[in-house]
């Protein structure tokens, strides 16, 4: 725990009083960079107010103006019955997230029942899992005894999202050869997004890499991993492209498809397949028109 998280959390705390006071809300809880511990001076605020029922009037009256004086910078609704509170002093950015227990519950519900991996849904549980409670902890900790256990088909399900791969050759003939510098880097950007969620998935960490932040942290805390799957690695990749990078990707690849035949024995056929398919669809130049038998 750094001394950048220590005082964020500090100061987290001493703002929410102002919201676990009104007697609809039931949880009031601090997730992001402080409660990993790895908080650094751009590192914002990210406070989620949970509300049996939401008093739309009451957060439109501006709450922090009203106890403390502060003035908010914005205020957005992103779906019907939630609100983003943003607040900023001296370059920090604060944000208060409000949202009812019942869609929490509808949420939740469509990740670990009907196993809709999307990694909206996936993220949020994950920092729901790290976050630090200041209101409502028994609540809290109900609630992360209830999502640690991380389903085997909701695996599946991340699995089988993330289990789109370029084929060997694309990266480097088709896009880098050809000065499609930013498809190449889109390329190999998706690839590793989707190596890595297939990995968190492989360890049962709710993480998406569709929203690559704290990547060191999270890779840090797999067991189950390529042995070569490191940030400083990926950070090579991407600085150096190329053919040395893709043939890294590609070894990346071969090791995660062994770990998923490993952990999902039933889906040995199917990765064997893929890797025939794969092999089969390198990229080669074709210089002259075959001829068609």
């Amino acid at each position: 725990m750094n001394f950048a998280s220590k005082w964020r959390i500090d100061l987290s705390r001493e703002l929410s009083v102002h919201y676990s006071s009104h007697p609809e809300v039931v949880m009031v809880c601090l997730g992001g960079s402080p409660t990993k511990g790895i908080s650094d001076a751009y590192s914002d605020l990210d406070i989620v107010v949970y509300w049996n029922e939401l008093d739309e009037e009451w957060i439109k009256a501006e709450p922090l103006k009203k106890a403390i004086g502060l003035e908010r910078t914005d205020l957005l609704s992103m779906a019907p019955g939630t609100f983003v509170e943003s607040y900023h002093i001296n370059g920090l950015k604060i944000d208060f997230g409000h949202g009812t227990m019942e869609m929490w519950k509808e949420w939740t519900s469509s990740l670990l029942e009907e196993l809709n991996a999307d990694p909206g849904l996936i993220g949020m549980v994950g920092g729901f899992l790290d976050s630090i409670p200041f209101y409502g902890e028994a609540l809290c900790t109900e609630w992360k005894n209830r999502l640690r256990n991380y389903p085997d088909d909701l695996a599946r399900e991340v699995l089988k999202r993330n289990m789109g791969f370029f084929v060997e050759g694309y990266l480097v003939h088709q896009c880098l050869e050809r000065g499609d510098h930013l498809a190449y880097q889109d390329g190999m950007c998706t690839m590793l997004k989707r190596l890595v969620s297939i990995t968190a998935a492989l360890n049962r960490r709710y993480y998406s890499a569709a929203e690559p932040r704290w990547l060191d942290y999270e890779i840090g805390l797999m067991k189950v991993k390529p042995e070569n799957l490191t940030c400083e690695n990926i950070q090579w990749m991407l600085d150096n492209p190329g053919k040395e990078s893709e043939a890294m990707l590609f070894v990346l690849l071969d090791e995660v498809l062994t770990l998923i035949q490993e952990q999902f024995p039933e889906m040995e056929e199917k990765i064997a397949n893929r890797r025939k398919r794969m092999a089969k669809l390198v990229v080669e130049p074709c210089e002259n028109r075959p001829s068609i038998p």
